[in-house]
């Protein structure tokens, strides 16, 4: 593990909106957040800071959930420069890019309804500003190290909490899609529900982690319809500092590329990233290493939805005995010697049999 360690706010702009509640996400005000590539102030705090890296949020959490991306497209440009007045590189990293190719229903599902709990769980009338500028969004910028590396930070806040001394909230969203099963509804009333996969963990955890430790994270679960069915509040440290060495390793190697634009992309079912640096004039019949942007960027029909049911499929959260293997069951032999399993709609054959016993005695 190595340290991701605050180091200073360096610049803040604009304000955010109080908490609210809501039965149903339906509003959505989509967000013109600029490109860090493209954003003068953060290029302007990292001259300042010497930054060996310029990202956002997002960024960084899609790269740091790299190693648990086997099942899905990942596509993040970032640009390699000269530091003014010394010979070492800074790599910026805009936001990761979602093919429309790689784009699932359930993935554009949780993209929108994110959008649409930022939009609906927040009360534009009561607001509070980060800094003089009244702009329609805001920006914060921070100071971190990574291994020797200085990092400036760059994330959105998107709203406060008055309950907990004004700190602040970034919302999430988690579509449910088992809620429609009745044995599902019955787990969701009992308090079981969809297990949380570890790119959700890290994104939630960096989210809170870079926001200081009175922030959190409001994770609104929906269905496929909209419904919120809760809110869930997720700190820092909820969860358990996650390994931050090969994401180390990968910024110190990108910062060793030569000048210039570049996407790294891993593929579906790859195991390994390539990064790709944009030039001009490439013959795509001589070489097979060559990305065209027209045709990943192409716009489809309609969504993959057989990436859908392999990539995006998340189980029931998994409630056995402790020691016990999950999401197995005791042979029809045995079953009488062991636990119990957890069911939801109906009870276990162990359980009936003594009830049996009970009603003829």
């Amino acid at each position: 593990y190595e340290p991701l360690e605050f180091k200073g706010m360096l610049f803040q702009r604009g304000s955010c909106a109080h908490v609210a509640e809501a039965a149903k996400l339906s509003r959505v005000e989509w967000a013109d957040e600029e490109l860090v590539s493209m954003d003068e102030k953060a290029r302007e705090v990292a001259e300042t800071t010497e930054a060996d890296v310029v990202v956002s949020d997002t960024a960084l959490a899609a790269l740091l959930s790299l190693p648990h991306a086997y099942l899905r497209d990942v596509f993040v440009p970032f640009v390699v420069e000269e530091k003014p007045g010394d010979s070492s590189m800074r790599v910026i990293i805009d936001d990761q890019v979602v093919p429309p190719h790689s784009a699932t229903p359930h993935m554009l599902n949780e993209m929108y309804y994110a959008q649409s709990a930022r939009s609906d769980l927040t009360d534009p009338t009561c607001k509070l500003s980060l800094s003089e500028s009244q702009t329609p969004s805001n920006a914060t910028y921070t100071q971190w190290e990574l291994n020797g590396q200085r990092l400036v930070i760059r994330y959105t806040v998107h709203a406060f909490s008055k309950s907990d001394g004004d700190a602040a909230v970034t919302f999430a969203a988690k579509v449910e899609t088992q809620t429609n099963s009745v044995e599902a509804q019955l787990a969701s009333i009992r308090g079981r529900n969809e297990e949380i996969v570890e790119r959700e963990r890290l994104a939630w955890w960096l989210a809170a982690y870079l926001r200081g430790s009175a922030s959190h994270v409001r994770v609104a679960h929906v269905d496929t319809m909209g419904n919120v069915l809760r809110v869930s509040q997720h700190t820092a440290s909820d969860v358990q500092v996650p390994p931050t060495r090969a994401l180390s390793e990968l910024l110190r190697d990108l910062a060793q590329l030569p000048k210039g634009k570049y996407v790294l992309v891993h593929r579906r079912h790859a195991w390994d990233a390539t990064v790709f640096r944009a030039v001009d004039g490439v013959d795509k019949r001589k070489s097979e290493a060559v990305l065209d942007l027209r045709d990943e960027l192409a716009p489809v029909e309609m969504a993959d939805a057989e990436a859908d049911v392999e990539g995006d499929y998340v189980p029931m959260a998994w409630h056995g005995m402790p020691g016990h293997v999950p999401y197995t069951y005791a042979p029809c032999d045995l079953e009488p010697f062991c636990s119990p399993p957890v069911t939801w709609n109906k009870p276990s054959r162990t359980r009936r049999k003594q009830k049996k016993r009970k009603a003829k005695q």
